[in-house]
């Protein structure tokens, strides 16, 4: 019997192959070239989604009792812990250590928490604005810079298997980016 060819000879079984494959199914052909780009945006905007949810339910139950830093501090900590998951597995799919990569990773939004401490209680103090509307534009910023830092710095050691799905049998260095 022969091997299956093209992409099924390359299927991962595993749930982390599914989880690739069906982020990849979402991707229109012409556009795989982007894949990572537009990976990173869908799953920065579900990123963004759980960032800032987390940090106004934080805030609206939490407030009263504690300052806004602390708040903040517990929102950054599970939002980069779900940001991590999402990025390894789905965008960068990332094969590197783990023990690696989360110090790198982390340090990326430490250094957008580090800004955030920063901004946050002079934008509250000088801006006729709301945490709220301010969290909202910072996270931008953030959006841009993570992905750079990411692609630069946390995953860049793990992507050796970027090209998983462009490369065959005959050519192991095709495809990738």
């Amino acid at each position: 019997m022969r091997p299956p060819e093209g992409d099924a000879a390359r299927r991962d079984p595993s749930i982390r192959g599914k989880v690739e494959d069906a982020a990849d199914a979402l991707i229109p052909t012409r556009f795989h070239s982007y894949r990572v780009q537009i990976l990173y945006l869908a799953v920065g905007g579900w990123n963004t989604l759980f960032g800032y949810l987390n940090f106004v339910l934080h805030y609206y139950w939490l407030n009263a009792s504690l300052p806004v830093v602390i708040i903040l501090l517990m929102s950054y900590a599970l939002s980069i812990a779900n940001a991590y998951v999402c990025y390894r597995y789905i965008v960068f799919r990332s094969r590197g250590s783990v023990l690696r990569e989360i110090p790198r990773f982390t340090s990326v939004y430490l250094i957008a928490l580090g800004a955030n401490l920063v901004v946050l209680p002079l934008a509250l103090r000088w801006l006729p604005v709301n945490a709220y509307v301010v969290q909202a534009l910072f996270t931008v910023a953030v959006v841009v810079l993570s992905y750079l830092g990411h692609k630069h710095f946390s995953f860049r050691h793990g992507q050796g298997n970027r090209g998983r799905r462009e490369t065959t049998p005959e050519d192991p260095h095709a495809g990738g980016e």
